[in-house]
């Protein structure tokens, strides 16, 4: 049966290195992943970019795939959308200066960070709450694969997640804005945010808000630094970005715990896949009562854990520590000036970055019939109570349940199961070594 695809994904198999070894099918929080052939085959359906099989992976097999760079000069103004995340990996005896010139000289035009729209960011979570105060617990939109985690196996909790787009979407706006004022033509600006995960590519390619983005491309932070790092030797120290520069408040927004005190009434800081998985199942739950504002990223440690991020994540939230600490120094003495907001939010910005309505994907639909799904979910169960229960991968699915579903699915049939599909004696004997009794036989099943 033909499934609607709903969802894309960055994520890309080399099917030249992948063994079918199944380390990252087991390792997947939404068993998106399924060996066939021999090889990890991702569902669109059901992957939310969190890039775990990239961390599992023994054979490197599976990557990122990243716009081609080349296409940054079929734009006149050439724009470096940079997080603070991208800072944090560079040695603190790289001056900021130095790495934003090597920027330059790369190709882009112009560098523009991120992070300085953490202001108006904050106003339109607090508009948000503000206009919804039925809702008790509110999640933090910022990490993309958490939406999408939500989307696919918590789609109770949709209405929970703040419906405000990500800050590089408002940075985009607000980079090309000024660039057009100055009297740049919109098609002549090419926007290319530097990623340190594969969340957030997909967040730019398939929005979940079905909104138009102003990001022209994407490049893969890990590429981007090790460019970076054979210029710096001899680098212009000069180079500025063209926006205010950063408080210690806005350096720190991408790290754990670094959203969540800036608002008012409870809130809660949750980095680590395994974290928000428990945290988002006790919600779910109404296990744990989590009033006020629920912060959550998938990659530990924040945007500094990312899978495209080069150096430790402890070591590089350190340094944008660093970088913080020396902000408020400048600013108590007087020596640096705090930015300020130079445009306030207008409405034609707020109707731009909310988002009107986020969809439940729940991966356990199996028909837009409901009769039939019902049908389809009683056979399910049936299947795989004739299954093994031993979940052992060996059929290409993470566990029986999921072997079962792609059976009702029309994806794979009840022989794939090696415990019921025997061919030898030897065959049988060696399973039953390892699982004993516990399994049924092919024998037995006949017998029956």
């Amino acid at each position: 049966m033909a499934q609607e695809i709903y969802f894309r994904h960055s994520l890309r198999v080399n099917d030249y290195l992948c063994k079918g070894c199944t380390t990252c099918m087991r390792t997947c929080p939404t068993a998106a992943i399924r060996i066939r052939d021999g090889k990890a085959v991702i569902s669109d359906n059901k992957c939310v970019d969190c890039g775990e099989c990239i961390k599992a992976c023994p054979h490197k097999a599976i990557y990122i795939k990243q716009d081609d760079f080349g296409r940054l000069f079929n734009y006149r103004y050439r724009v470096c959308l940079v997080p603070t995340a991208f800072i944090g990996q560079f040695d603190t005896k790289y001056k900021t200066k130095a790495i934003y010139s090597c920027l330059l000289k790369l190709g882009f035009t112009h560098i523009y960070e991120v992070e300085h729209e953490v202001a108006r960011m904050i106003e339109l979570y607090n508009r948000y709450m503000d206009d919804h105060p039925e809702i008790t617990t509110f999640i933090s939109p910022y990490c993309p694969a958490v939406t999408r985690l939500i989307q696919v196996r918590f789609p109770s909790l949709v209405d929970n997640i703040i419906h405000v787009r990500a800050p590089l979407e408002l940075a985009s706006r607000m980079i090309t804005k000024k660039l057009v004022d100055e009297g740049a033509r919109r098609e002549s600006i090419g926007v290319f945010y530097v990623t340190p995960c594969a969340a957030k590519i997909a967040a730019v390619k398939y929005p979940v808000s079905g909104k138009d983005t102003y990001v022209s491309g994407v490049i893969n932070m890990d590429f981007l630094y090790n460019k970076v790092m054979l210029m710096l030797h001899d680098s212009d120290k000069n180079a500025q970005p063209i926006n205010h520069k950063l408080n210690s408040r806005d350096v720190q927004w991408s790290l754990a715990g670094g959203e969540a005190p800036h608002f008012r009434g409870y809130h809660y800081a949750v980095d680590g896949l395994s974290n928000v998985l428990q945290f988002l199942e006790k919600l779910e739950d109404e296990t744990v009562d989590a009033p006020g504002l629920v912060e959550m990223r998938i990659c530990d440690q924040g945007c500094v854990g990312g899978v495209l991020t080069t150096n430790n994540r402890f070591v590089a939230r350190k340094r944008l520590e660093y970088r913080a600490r020396l902000f408020e120094r400048l600013e108590r003495s007087n020596l640096r000036e705090t930015p300020s907001d130079d445009e306030p939010l207008t409405d034609e910005m707020i109707d731009v970055m909310t988002i009107p309505e986020i969809k439940p994907r729940s991966i356990l639909k199996l028909n837009d019939d409901f009769a039939e799904a019902f049908k389809m979910a009683e056979r399910m169960k049936t299947i795989e109570k004739a299954l093994p229960g031993v979940n052992c991968s060996a059929c290409g699915a993470p566990s029986c349940a999921a072997l079962a579903e792609d059976i009702v699915r029309g994806e794979a049939s009840i022989d794939t199961c090696i415990f019921i599909n025997r061919h030898s004696q030897a065959s049988e004997n060696a399973i039953h070594s390892i699982w004993g009794d516990r399994v049924k036989t092919k024998e037995t099943n006949n017998d029956k």
